[in-house]
């Protein structure tokens, strides 16, 4: 018996805990995100949330992101500005500095810097030729609804902002968030392709934190799309069944359906609730920033609650480390605890996975993949890259409620069956122009009428 196996028959003993392997290493292919790693560069080929439009004022916000120490700043005139935030001189904080009608001056020597890292004056030295010859880093913004972006690739392979269907839902007020987590960005975009986790941390075991009905089990399949990747679960919930599609957008972006959805009416082909990105701080740590929807449709009940969403707070349970008492969150935990208490980075070697984790070993295979792809100049999958000139984005995040008792065969089967049809719909329904509402409708009737 090899060193190996032996330490695997021990670790199997019960009070065995002495004999855990104590070099477990950190992914850092995956895990890491700063400048120069596979991992960082992969980030860097898409648009990344910044901060919020609030949380920018009269005066420059520091902020952390993919391991960068920069500041964001609004000109006097508007003009959103991202500069690295050591001046160029000799090293002060640009968070000092003084929004110009042009720029931002640093409080030190006067130095002065346009959005784009023009040097505009260096009136310490008025006849210096430095400002000819540098320019200060920086890189360009976005702004839309209420949410701040930067472009961290390369400038010349900069893409036009990614437009998602979602963005335009009908008759949707649209909401910006930020939520810290003190943790690695893969493990909280892995919560978003583990469906059954809401089996138990929402139901079973913490009680209904949405609705009793997310405590069925549900049938399971993980499918790859041009943007990343679905969960397809679908459960028996009395005479109806529930098909519920999320997608995982790459590199780190999710959409979730309807928060409140209870499963007691039909539904047919909701859109989303939260667009949300795992936008990484460092290796470390992680800010998600995103939009929460506010509609008819997916909130019947008028149980969201718009004044509760914004910097630090979201609308529903679980979410921020500071929203309740610690004993409570112990008692009551959400999402926030079961993510951030994997520790700053989740020790995935030590895992012992199974079927129930289909999802997260998908999406974490699809990260790799594309992290690789990238390192070595081939194809690799962005929003940016799904999106033709001008146009939106289709999206595969729905909600489907029919009524269709079960049947004297196998119900699971039938489950699966309709979750398929449902999925398929929604696949070739998703880039249709006009009146999609109507043809979905027809498509869920025909499902229907063929399985009764």
């Amino acid at each position: 018996m090899t060193a190996a196996d032996e330490s695997q028959v021990r670790t199997r003993r019960p009070f065995g805990a002495y004999y855990r392997d104590p070099t477990i290493e950190d992914d850092a292919e995956l895990t890491g995100v700063g400048r120069g790693t596979p991992g960082g560069e992969y980030l860097r080929r898409t648009w990344q949330p910044v901060c919020l439009c609030e949380e920018v004022g009269d005066l420059p916000l520091p902020v952390r992101m993919l391991g960068e120490d920069l500041v964001v700043f609004r000109t006097r005139a508007g003009v959103v500005g991202l500069l690295d935030r050591a001046c160029s001189h000799r090293g002060t904080s640009l968070e000092y500095g003084l929004p110009s009608e042009t720029g931002l001056v640093c409080c030190y020597h006067g130095w002065h810097f346009a959005p784009d890292g023009t040097i505009l004056e260096t009136p310490n030295d008025p006849d210096s030729t430095l400002k000819d010859r540098l320019c200060h880093p920086a890189y360009p913004t976005h702004e839309r609804d209420g949410i701040i972006f930067a472009w961290m690739g390369p400038p010349d392979e900069r893409p036009d902002f990614p437009v998602l269907d979602a963005y335009v839902q009908a008759d949707t007020e649209i909401v910006p968030f930020a939520l810290d987590f003190p943790c690695n960005w893969v493990q909280v975009l892995d919560n978003t392709q583990d469906p059954v986790h809401s089996c138990f941390l929402h139901t079973r075991v913490s009680g209904a934190q949405f609705s009793i009905s997310w405590g069925e089990i549900p049938e399971l399949e993980y499918i790859a799309t041009p943007i990343g990747m679905i969960n397809l679960n679908v459960r028996r919930w009395g005479d109806r069944i529930w098909v519920r599609t999320t997608d995982a957008m790459l590199p780190n972006l999710n959409q979730t359906g309807a928060l409140w959805l209870t499963a007691d009416r039909e539904e047919t082909f909701l859109g989303c609730a939260l667009t949300r990105w795992m936008r990484p701080v460092d290796d470390t740590n992680t800010r998600m920033i995103g939009w929460r929807y506010f509609n008819a449709a997916t909130d019947r009940e008028r149980v969201g609650d718009k004044a509760a969403v914004g910097v630090g707070k979201i609308d529903f349970i679980g979410q921020t480390e500071d929203e309740r008492p610690y004993a409570e969150r112990q008692r009551v935990p959400g999402d926030f605890e079961a993510i951030a208490g994997q520790g700053p980075i989740a020790p995935a070697a030590r895992w012992n996975l199974n079927r129930g984790d289909r999802g997260v070993t998908m999406l974490r295979r699809l990260i790799r993949e594309n992290i690789r792809a990238v390192a070595e100049g081939r194809d690799y999958t962005v929003l940016e890259r799904a999106a033709a000139p001008g146009g939106i984005v289709p999206t595969y995040t729905r909600d489907t409620v029919v009524t269709l008792p079960p049947g004297q065969g196998d119900d699971r089967a039938l489950l699966r069956e309709i979750a398929a049809e449902v999925w398929a719909a929604v696949r070739d329904g998703a880039s249709l122009d006009g009146d999609r509402g109507s043809q979905f409708a027809a498509e869920l009737d025909r499902i229907v009428r063929h399985h009764r």
